[in-house]
């Protein structure tokens, strides 16, 4: 690989998450050339926080995105809290690692502590990612850390994000206002007939709202991913 593809490069480390440890992905970028990285909390989790970082700085990385803060819908207001005060500490962990953004994965409908939706209320759920994320931008915007929505396909809006237009990510950017973008994965929009146009209103918007682009995978049919 040259430099010049190098650079362009970014490995989502969910990507090999079965076959290496967040140090070995790190090593392998490394040795492979590949120049960015966008890690995973529960892989940096695993490994120490500190430890990823200091790993990822001596080889020479760029952190391209932290995946993932978000899931904000809860059946009541103690589950809110936890999920609030955990992107409070996703916001942290991304400053350490030196992301340019905290990637959003917004949640769906909401559930109780065992994991079990306990509600079909999908406007409601969307109410809560939104006042969820506004709550997160005061601390955020503090901190200097961007946060980007990502939309996910439908099929994910029960369980993991209730986001799942460009068009709707866009709203919120204009109803939160700054510090908010969005992270683009062409896994999850390459349906969306409207994309080529929102895309273009995210970029056209100043500054830009498009904080990160990926990815090379496609989709699958039928899907299990």
């Amino acid at each position: 690989m040259n430099s010049a593809d190098s650079n362009l490069l970014s490995l989502n480390t969910a990507t090999v998450r079965k076959q290496w440890s967040l140090p070995e992905i790190i090593d392998g970028c490394v040795r492979h050339g590949i120049r960015g990285i966008a890690p995973w909390r529960d892989q940096v989790a695993a490994a120490g926080l500190k430890d990823c970082a200091l790993r990822i700085r001596d080889g020479g990385l760029t952190v391209t995105g932290y995946c993932r803060g978000g899931m904000f819908p809860a059946v009541d207001r103690e589950g809110r809290r936890a999920a609030h005060d955990d992107n409070r500490r996703a916001v942290d962990e991304a400053l350490t690692l030196g992301a340019p953004c905290l990637i959003l994965v917004v949640g769906g409908l909401p559930q109780d502590r065992d994991g079990v939706i306990r509600s079909k209320d999908l406007l409601g759920a969307r109410e809560m990612v939104r006042d969820g994320i506004g709550d997160l931008l005061d601390y955020a915007r503090g901190a200097g850390m961007p946060l980007a929505i990502e939309p996910l396909h439908p099929m994910y809006a029960a369980d993991r994000a209730c986001v799942n237009t460009m068009a709707h990510a866009n709203a919120l950017c204009d109803e939160l206002g700054t510090g908010l973008g969005i992270a683009v994965d062409v896994y999850h929009v390459w349906w969306d007939p409207d994309l080529e146009r929102e895309i273009e209103r995210a970029a056209s918007a100043s500054p830009s709202r498009l904080l990160t682009i990926t990815s090379a995978t496609g989709w699958c049919r039928p899907s299990t991913c």
